[in-house]
């Protein structure tokens, strides 16, 4: 496609934006725009098709690793970069959310679960994040405490407690993602999860929840039944 019909098919993809919002669009024509935004006269419709056979979403695509998305003709490391940085505005809007938010609502569950979900779902490794939250369940800190097979081992729950005790926190939610996709619990994962309960209740802060977050979906352990309610 020329140059100019390539100019006249963007601004039809503006107006039609303009007229219906992004809904108006679909999946392979939102992510030409963005690409339109980094890759300027350049027909970026073969590309966005290919992109989204890979990665199946638009969100995926921002949320693809950097290599990955370099193996793509026309990619480049600059290309790539700027397409990660638009996936992580999304976790930046999710957060102030879920910083306003109760997380024992529903309002606040579904703002915690698509915050875990933008943070460690899409990652290709298993990470393991502990969220201490003050007596209004409000977030005071979150942070990625382990890399790599989430297991007894890996886990020092000496940390965890000393973290809790730094934030001052009353209550903390585990959250650790499945690359492979698949949420449910390993016989681990349970007993990890017991044994920092019983911890965590020994100076009076509570485990909340325990979450297996991956890009599609999640379990919680404390609907599963896997956490005690008290």
């Amino acid at each position: 496609m020329d140059k100019e019909l390539v100019k006249g098919h963007r601004n039809r993809l503006r107006e039609r934006y303009l007229q219906g919002g992004y809904t108006a669009f679909q999946d392979y024509e939102i992510l030409e725009i963005l690409l339109g935004i980094c890759i300027p006269r350049k027909d970026t419709k073969p590309m966005a098709k290919e992109l989204l056979k890979r990665f199946k979403t638009v969100e995926g695509v921002l949320k693809g690793e950097l290599e990955e998305l370099m193996e793509f003709q026309g990619i480049s490391r600059t290309i790539g970069i700027n397409l990660k940085f638009l996936g992580d505005l999304s976790k930046y809007n999710f957060k102030n959310n879920y910083l306003k938010s109760d997380v024992t609502t529903f309002d606040g569950k579904r703002d915690l679960i698509g915050y875990l979900k933008n943070e460690i779902g899409f990652g290709n490794s298993e990470e393991f994040m502990a969220i201490f939250l003050n007596s209004a369940n409000e977030l005071i800190k979150s942070e990625t405490l382990f890399k790599g097979t989430i297991d007894r081992s890996a886990i020092y729950p000496r940390k965890i407690l000393e973290k809790a005790l730094e934030y001052n926190a009353r209550s903390v939610i585990f959250a650790h993602n499945h690359p492979s996709g698949k949420i449910t619990p390993s016989k681990k994962d349970i007993e990890l999860t017991k044994e920092m309960e019983n911890i965590l209740r020994v100076v009076d802060v509570k485990l909340l929840d325990h979450i297996i977050i991956t890009k599609e979906s999640y379990l919680s352990f404390l609907e599963e039944g896997f956490i005690d309610y008290y």
